[in-house]
């Protein structure tokens, strides 16, 4: 015998383990045998509650993300009623009580053959129910008097598995769209036996293209259900006032909350209070038209918080700022990775820090030693080897220096930065002497790591160090289809043809440099790249791409 507390105690342990649970578990972590665990699991699988899936010689046990019956039913246009094994109505759709102009009290609880549904049912309907109770799916032709006005229902009648495991029927009142009157009306003469013909053929006609058609929809509802159902993102619609007016089953797993708890909740209700503010803010740009996932901490049923990314946006023919509907991502582990990654890299840094700075203070006493040696000394051949040792100091020096930006490159977020702005910031940090600079760039902002300043210093410090007789730096934007191009120019000498590749890497004409290599892979971060396509003779040209969606 199906106890409901031991049934209640399962589902709810599953709840609390949402990747599922094998029969071991269950039958541990309720103090109950192996034998019963495995006698609910099955009948809460054959209730359609629970899902069974194998890993490996393993049983896994997990919820079926299911919605309410009273709320799926009253997604049908179509009437619906469910009965029990003993024909006793246990539920019914809005559309029936509408079609038959009864309250639900009227029909719950009552024997199919003693309630006003019995009327309508001829000798033979009932006997369709007898057969699909047995296990076959029936179909059956009734007809209901609306305002005087005789309406035809296809009604089907399927086999159904109820909550408790028990058998049960589903009964579809199906409308049936200009169905003749096949019967005589008193005062008019019979149908001829051409007419009848007709009449049934024109009848069967319209019967097979409604088929066909409940067919295509049946099978195009199923496929979308189920995808909703089973997909892992949580599927949600929000109205004018952010009340949730639909909640995927995927939220179950989420927030151990049924999606019929949320319904009518505004959803800040499960937003943790410190990211109130930027998911309005992320809201309302959604809704505004920008397609841009922001992020915030979702309360969970215990209290607990778990990281979400939405995207989404308003309801399709919705004016700006209304309804909406989006997806929720659950994106915790990544964060909790991303703060280890980012705790783990301070470390790294932290550690980085103190070997260079010990480095370099081992690199100032070397060099003191070495001054002091030359003061001893007047021999040239000596004083030449010094001086050797001075320059590839000089060059460890500017290495270890070097280290110390590299190790910035995507400490922080990426964000969306002022290019004008950031570019006259690197202006105003170099001594440019006479080289004049025009700037033709406003209010276009790129999205790019902080150190997108630097890469602008190295650009022009190249300048400074190559062009020879360089007067003058521009620095503008150019449109190319989608995408966009950040052009720097000068009018020094140019690079040669041979060197164009080489200038991003760190060695160049036997000497390090670093600068052009460190700005493309800080470029690279947020998925920037750059070239050089100037004329060698007339000047240097760096150009930036910047693709679609990362500027505006």
């Amino acid at each position: 015998m199906v106890r409901e507390e031991e049934i209640t105690r399962i589902t709810q342990l599953l709840v609390e383990h949402p990747s599922g649970l094998t029969i071991e578990q269950v039958s541990r972590q309720l103090a109950i045998n192996r034998t019963t665990a495995a006698k609910y699991l099955n009948f809460l699988i054959a209730s359609g509650k629970i899902e069974k899936r194998n890993l490996g010689p393993a049983k896994i046990f997990t919820l079926s993300p299911r919605i309410p019956l009273s709320h799926f039913l009253n997604l049908w246009q179509d009437g619906i009623i469910i009965l029990d094994n003993n024909m006793i109505i246990q539920q019914v759709n809005d559309p029936v009580l509408t079609l038959m102009s009864m309250k639900r009290d009227d029909l719950v609880g009552i024997r199919i053959d003693k309630s006003p549904v019995a009327l309508i049912l001829t000798e033979e309907g009932m006997g369709h129910l007898q057969k699909a109770r047995e296990g076959h799916e029936q179909v059956h032709i009734v007809k209901f008097v609306i305002q005087n006005r005789a309406q035809h229902f296809r009604m089907k009648m399927i086999p159904l598995v109820l909550d408790h495991g028990e058998q049960g029927l589903g009964v579809i009142f199906e409308q049936i769209p200009h169905m003749p009157e096949v019967f005589p009306e008193s005062g008019h003469n019979e149908p001829t036996g051409t007419e009848k013909n007709s009449e049934s053929g024109d009848f069967e006609r319209r019967i097979s293209e409604h088929r066909k058609i409940e067919k295509a929809l049946i099978e195009s509802e199923a496929k979308y259900r189920a995808l909703v159902e089973n997909i892992t993102e949580v599927i949600f619609t929000l109205n004018d006032q952010d009340l949730i007016t639909y909640v995927s089953p995927a939220i179950k797993n989420l927030s151990g909350n049924d999606p019929s708890t949320l319904l009518g909740h505004p959803i800040q209700e499960y937003v943790y209070n410190e990211d109130l503010v930027p998911f309005e803010k992320g809201l309302e740009r959604n809704r505004r038209g920008a397609f841009e996932p922001f992020e915030f901490r979702f309360r969970t049923k215990n209290y607990s918080i778990r990281w979400v990314q939405v995207s989404g946006k308003k309801l399709t023919g919705k004016e700006a700022g209304s309804g909406f509907h989006g997806i929720i991502a659950d994106i915790h582990e990544r964060k909790r990775m991303e703060d280890a990654l980012r705790h783990a890299s301070k470390q790294i840094i932290l550690l980085t820090s103190i070997t260079r700075h010990d480095i370099l203070n081992g690199i100032t006493k070397m060099r003191l030693s070495i001054d002091l040696a030359k003061n001893e000394t007047r021999d040239e051949k000596i004083l030449h080897f010094f001086e050797q040792q001075e320059s590839i100091i000089a060059s460890i020096q500017h290495q270890i220096n070097f280290t110390r930006d590299y190790q910035n490159i995507g400490i922080r977020p990426p964000q969306w930065k002022d290019i004008a702005d950031r570019f006259h910031a690197a202006v105003a940090a170099i001594p440019l002497g006479k080289i004049s600079v025009s700037v033709d760039i406003k209010n276009v902002e790129v999205f790019a790591d902080n150190l997108i300043e630097r890469v602008f210093a190295n650009i022009i410090e190249n300048t400074l160090e190559h062009g020879v007789k360089t007067t003058i730096i521009r620095f503008f934007s150019e449109q190319q289809g989608k995408d966009l191009i950040l052009v720097y120019e000068d009018d020094g000498i140019g690079i040669p043809i041979e060197e164009k590749e080489l200038v991003f890497e760190h060695t160049r004409r036997g000497r390090i440099s670093y600068g052009l290599f460190f700005s493309r892979e800080v470029l690279a971060i947020t998925g920037l790249s750059i070239k050089e396509t100037g004329r060698a003779g007339k000047g240097a040209r760096f150009e930036i791409l910047v693709p679609e969606g990362l500027y505006r």
